[in-house]
């Protein structure tokens, strides 16, 4: 599962160097138009229920690159998503600095760089899947922050090397069961390491953050609940969240040879507090390509680890989840930036909510994926 090696999707959808750009302003894009229906309705597939969905993977982009002189340029990329009403919001909006060819600043809104595919979050066609496995990329509500960062690139004999650090905050409402809550997450740091040997490719990063939100005593929404039933069997600062540290690491290593090509990635969330349980995810994929033709196969899951108090493990009991999934799916590039897709998704909920009867279902999709 190997993102696409084409000169245009680089060029239209990462942060260019200089050498890349005229002065002239610089447009590009990328849109997926997707659908897909659920054979169970119990199953809990983000924007998909058991009538056919025409929105949840719809989502188009347009990027602004201006290179203002040899060493500045500006980008901004706009993206509206179907499965939130084409809202449209500033993925990227910075300015960057490079004193030279591998090293480079940049300072505005940015991709929070979580997971290996990261800086093509919503960009299809730079992957196989019609959708990355929602077990491993479900920080979707983070995937932009504003900051700065720095990023370097080594050549060692025939190892590339890359680096990148950031900092920043992260100010959004997320949504529980529907309800929506205030988060921020200040102190966000995190540094990244890539490395690149032959066919092989190899990357690790830490990231970490303090959460703040809107919980409320006494309130009414879920959260609220969860807060005040632990503050009344005595364990209530344990679930407080303001101030609380959480921190996500991630592995991913690759494998092309240009016929068959695999990936692994494995991440893990640790939380100071207990609200937020800590998560254990993974994927493992193979592709194998027959001309413009690609078939892949994946699995990928995720479980909840609760703590060893038990008056704490009861209340995360009730929204313990333990999830996996296989996937698969065809990839045919009629065109040198269009591919269209097909996918099957086998879904197992072991735990959910706390349940252990779980439901089992299928997901079937397709999409079309542009690059332009």
């Amino acid at each position: 599962m190997l993102k696409i090696k084409l000169p245009l999707v680089s060029l239209a959808l990462m942060s260019a160097s200089p050498g890349l750009f005229a002065e002239e302003l610089v447009v590009n894009g990328f849109m997926s138009v997707g659908a897909g229906v659920l054979s169970n309705s119990e199953v809990s597939v983000k924007g998909y229920d058991d009538d056919i969905s025409f929105s949840a993977d719809t989502v188009v982009g347009v990027q602004l690159s201006k290179q203002v002189n040899d060493s500045t340029s500006a980008t901004t990329q706009l993206v509206s998503r179907g499965g939130e009403d084409y809202d449209t919001e500033a993925a990227w909006a910075y300015v960057a600095y490079s004193p030279d060819d591998v090293t480079t600043l940049r300072i505005g809104r940015l991709r929070t760089p979580f997971f290996y595919y990261s800086d093509f979050l919503e960009v299809g066609y730079a992957y196989n899947w019609i959708r990355p496995p929602e077990e491993v990329y479900s920080l979707d509500t983070f995937s932009s922050f504003n900051g700065i960062d720095a990023s370097r690139q080594f050549l060692i004999g025939t190892a590339e090397l890359f680096t990148q650090v950031y900092v920043g905050r992260l100010l959004e409402d997320f949504s529980v069961n529907g309800t929506a809550y205030d988060f921020s997450l200040q102190n966000l740091a995190g540094v990244v390491f890539g490395l690149t040997l032959g066919d092989f490719g190899y990357r690790a990063s830490v990231h970490t953050g303090d959460g703040y939100t809107d919980l409320e005593l006494g309130g009414t929404r879920d959260l609220d609940q969860v807060y005040g039933l632990a503050t009344a069997s005595g364990v209530g600062e344990k679930f407080a969240l303001d101030g609380k540290t959480s921190h996500f690491y991630e592995l991913a290593a690759t494998w092309d040879n240009g016929d068959v090509s695999a990936i692994a990635e494995v991440t893990a969330l640790e939380h100071e507090t207990a609200m937020l349980l800590d998560e254990m995810s993974s994927l493992f994929s193979v592709a194998k390509r027959f001309d413009s033709t690609t078939v892949h196969l994946s699995y990928a899951s995720v479980r909840s680890l609760k703590e060893s108090d038990a008056t704490v493990r009861n209340i995360q009991s009730m929204f313990e989840r333990h999830d996996s999934s296989w996937i698969l799916g065809a990839r045919y590039d009629y065109d040198s930036s269009a591919a269209f897709k097909f996918e099957v998704q086998k879904i197992e909920e072991k735990i959910q909510a706390g349940s252990t009867s779980g439901e089992d279902g299928m997901l079937y999709s397709v999409a079309l994926d542009l690059v332009f």
